[in-house]
């Protein structure tokens, strides 16, 4: 166990860890930067050389105090028209960003332009006030922030850049007269001198205020008689300038019209000519074919006369050839077929010869009585009526007789053939 001393002394050992703890913690702060801001740190030996980046950072509260700048594109407007708190389709992000920062500027200005000799001479057409609506897009450069923190503070937007932009608008304005401000061409090229003076400004420059643009969002004319007769006369300038609009678009017309006429003329000439060297051409085209056609037939009847002439010419040779081919064979035949005529009679007339000899003597005369009766018997047979008083014997021997004449004697005398019998005069012979 711990004595009373220990005791007190760890006691007092947490108090002070304790107290520390809360000190700390309460002089420990936080703060975040977004990607379009930048943090100067103010200590109590001055403001720091080194920006707070994007992202947490955290800083002893006591000796250190951050204060952000806002380095995306800004706006600063001269206007009296505010956004509506009950305006539901921008953010409070967007309203505080589109609320005017100043009233309109109230600038002195003659009404009419005056020539240098008439200011001179003391003229003047009459003061009248305008008043400005405008709005200036700027952004700060981070690397001049400490400056700006150090010269103008974080209230630079309503001490340094509503000073430098009023006094611009008033000192080319002045310059001009109303009607030239208040009308087209003179707004425009005052928008874009104070635009440009804005932009080239040394003072902008120094603390990093680098202008984006400037436009001017109205111009009104407090004089309401001076501002009708402005308006009368923009009126009639600008009916002035439709009617030279319509005259220029009616003449840009008529001549389209013409030149439409004139193209469709050169169209049909042009047309015509095509047309006209297209029948020349086909014409000299069709000559031309019909001469080929001539000569190519001609040349065709010319081969042809020449392939008959050639045709013919061989026909005749080959004709003349096959006729002494032909003539040879028929020469060769009849000779063939005369010396086979002049064998077979040679043979024949042997044959007859050897015949002929054969019936010669005793065993020919024999030979000639069997033919004999084989002839008689042939004969009979075709013998179909008789008559009574007709004998075949008679017939027999007149047709003996016949052959002895025919034949060639016979040394010896042949026998007599046999008679034929016949049974009855009148019988039929048999078939």
């Amino acid at each position: 166990m711990l004595n009373r001393s220990s005791q007190k002394k760890l006691a007092l050992s947490i108090t002070t860890a304790v107290a520390l703890f809360i000190l700390i913690s309460s002089a420990v702060r936080t703060v975040y930067v977004e990607g379009s801001e930048r943090v100067v740190w103010q200590t109590m030996s001055g403001v720091s050389e080194d920006l707070g980046e994007p992202g947490l950072h955290f800083y002893f509260g006591w000796t250190t105090t951050p204060h952000k700048y806002y380095t995306g594109s800004d706006t600063f407007i001269i206007d009296d028209k505010t956004v509506s708190a009950q305006n539901d389709y921008m953010s409070s992000k967007e309203k505080a960003f589109n609320q005017p920062d100043a009233k309109p500027v109230i600038v002195p200005v003659q009404m009419d332009h005056l020539s240098p000799a008439e200011i001179l001479a003391g003229k003047t057409t009459g003061p009248t006030n305008i008043t400005l609506a405008c709005v200036m897009q700027f952004h700060l450069q981070p690397k001049s922030l400490i400056d700006l923190h150090n010269d103008k503070t974080e209230s630079y937007r309503t001490t340094f850049i509503k000073e430098i932009l009023i006094n611009e608008l008033i000192e080319q304005t002045t310059v001009l007269d109303a009607r030239a401000v208040y009308q087209g061409s003179g707004r425009v090229n005052l928008q874009k001198r104070i635009q440009s003076q804005l932009q080239n400004s040394e003072r902008f420059k120094r603390y990093g205020v680098e202008v984006e643009k400037f436009v001017i969002r109205e111009i009104n004319i407090q004089d309401q008689t001076f501002l009708e007769k402005i308006k009368e006369e923009a009126r009639a300038e600008q009916n002035r300038k439709t009617a030279v609009k319509n005259e220029i678009a009616f003449q840009a017309e008529a001549k389209s019209a013409k030149a439409e006429a004139l193209a469709e003329q050169n169209r049909r000439i042009v047309e015509a000519d095509t047309k006209k060297k297209e029948r020349i051409a086909k014409a000299e085209g069709d000559k031309q074919e019909q001469i080929l056609a001539a000569e190519a037939a001609a040349e065709k009847v010319k081969l042809a006369a020449s392939a008959d002439a050639e045709r013919i010419k061989i026909g005749a040779a080959a004709q003349k050839a096959k006729d002494q081919l032909e003539g040879e064979g028929l020469k060769l035949r009849k000779v063939a077929e005369a010396e086979g005529v002049l064998a077979l009679g040679k043979a024949e007339a042997a044959a007859k010869k050897l015949l002929l000899n054969s019936y010669v003597g005793e065993g020919g005369q024999r030979f000639a009585q069997v033919e004999i009766s084989k002839a008689m018997g042939s004969g009979i047979e075709k013998i179909y009526y008789v008559p009574e008083s007709f004998s075949l014997t008679a017939i027999s021997k007149d047709f003996n007789n016949a052959l002895a004449i025919g034949l060639p004697a016979a040394k010896k005398k042949a026998p007599a053939p046999a008679k034929a019998q016949v049974k009855g005069s009148s019988q039929h012979a048999k078939r």
